[in-house]
């Protein structure tokens, strides 16, 4: 048996009482002409309900009584629903028109940037994305693909063919985060309906390779520092000079955890006494007043604002060299000293040492000491507690001995016989 369509009743009563000190004389709901309260008798699914009509006048009364049975009208909600769709499909059809420059430019001028080192980062990935656009032909911001980014993505290196390719490594993951703050920018403001870094080819895939994390013994770090003197001293042209900026490098990674581009790009600025201020590189992240070792502020303090390779403002941007080449620039520095280090690793082979493993000597040598993960998660600026938790977990043995340890003893407490 078919179901009964439902009924909808609004009609409007009035509530006698007293108005003004003196009571109404009238009992009929339906009067319409005294000045006491109107109210909506409102019958509805089988349910009787009574909602004031937050007047005295019948005739306003009347009014919100039909304001409240066209919201219930099934013509008048599906008119709402066409008109919402096509406004939608307007809004979709004028995202399509939007290109790639303009597309750019509004996302840049529409940052809350901070600092004249983060705008040119931005302009820089703008410029690189208008150009690669440009090569392929794409004028608007809808033409562009996952598989096209993906194509593009391969096509990045030190020595790369066009000039906006040519991007050091250690400088790729900043930038491709860059690209996808842009189309997530363009989803969020409409003019993309989806991601294009995202699906079906995410822009960042790839496995994150445990052997990244590499953290450096207590002795290790030591020869590292006795090592930069006879390093720099055998070094060719300019970098023997560096002795004093590598130590202050080295030292400020180890103790601070930050990335090298951070170091590299610190302001005079940003150091108060020994307290560190700054927003990082590639996640914008701010970090406040983190303090830093003395033997930390001595070294930075020992690099003279004088120097003529050196911006006076900054501790050891180069006057020489672009902002984006200073990571390969500094990694062209480090990697000779390796022939002197001759580091092992934890099995007993050669290990090339790099500058990110001192963040990562600094976030294993925080656990160890019983320091949580998310608060190592915090000072190290990830975006999620997992990220930390993949690279960390497995270096921080001894978590993971307490951690069976206290399992054991829960067993025991329930009543389960275990031998240790």
């Amino acid at each position: 048996m078919a179901n009964k369509p439902s009924t909808t009743t609004i009609t409007v009563i009035t509530c006698h009482g007293t108005y003004k000190g003196v009571e109404c004389k009238k009992t009929n709901p339906g009067w319409k002409r005294c000045n006491c309260a109107k109210s909506l008798y409102i019958y509805e699914n089988g349910k009787r309900t009574y909602v004031s009509a937050k007047t005295r006048s019948w005739e306003r009364a009347e009014r919100v009584a039909q304001a409240e049975r066209e919201k219930r009208d099934p013509v008048r909600i599906e008119l709402a629903r066409i008109a919402k769709k096509e406004a939608q499909e307007v809004n979709l059809q004028k995202s399509k028109n939007i290109t790639l420059p303009v597309a750019t430019d509004r996302w840049v001028r529409g940052r809350k940037i901070e600092g004249r080192a983060n705008l040119r980062i931005y302009l820089r990935a703008a410029w690189r994305i208008e150009q690669w656009a440009a090569d392929e032909k794409i004028v608007n911001v809808t033409d562009i693909t996952a598989d096209g980014l993906e194509k593009w993505r391969g096509m990045w290196g030190p020595k790369a063919e066009k000039r906006y390719n040519r991007i050091a490594v250690a400088t790729q993951s900043q930038f491709q985060s860059k690209v996808r703050r842009f189309f997530r920018w363009c989803v969020g403001t409409g003019n993309l309906s989806r991601d294009p870094t995202l699906l079906p080819l995410p822009i960042n895939k790839g496995r994150k390779s445990r052997k990244q994390t590499q953290p450096l013994t207590s002795e290790q770090f030591e020869k590292l520092l006795d090592t930069i003197e006879p390093a720099m001293s055998a070094a060719i042209g300019e970098a023997r000079e560096f002795a004093k900026e590598l130590r202050a490098l080295f030292l400020t990674q180890r103790w601070a955890g930050l990335r090298i581009l951070d170091v590299l790009m610190l302001p005079r600025t940003a150091l108060v006494g020994n307290r560190l201020s700054l927003t990082t590189k590639k996640t914008c992240a701010k970090i406040e007043n983190r303090t830093l070792p003395e033997s930390v502020v001595e070294a930075l303090q020992a690099l003279s604002p004088d120097r003529p390779l050196f911006k006076p403002g900054y501790f050891f941007w180069s006057k020489k060299k672009r902002w984006d080449c200073l990571s390969s620039k500094w990694d062209a520095v480090i990697k000779p000293m390796n022939e002197l280090l001759a580091f092992k690793d934890d099995n007993g082979q050669p290990l090339t040492f790099k500058s990110h493993m001192l963040r990562d000597t600094f976030a294993v040598e925080c656990l160890l000491d019983g320091m949580s993960m998310e608060d190592v998660s915090k000072l190290l600026n990830h975006e999620s507690v997992k990220t930390t938790e993949e690279y960390y977990a497995p270096r921080v043995k001894s978590r993971l001995q307490h951690l069976d340890d206290m399992m054991v003893a829960a067993m025991r407490r329930m009543g389960a016989a275990v031998t240790a």
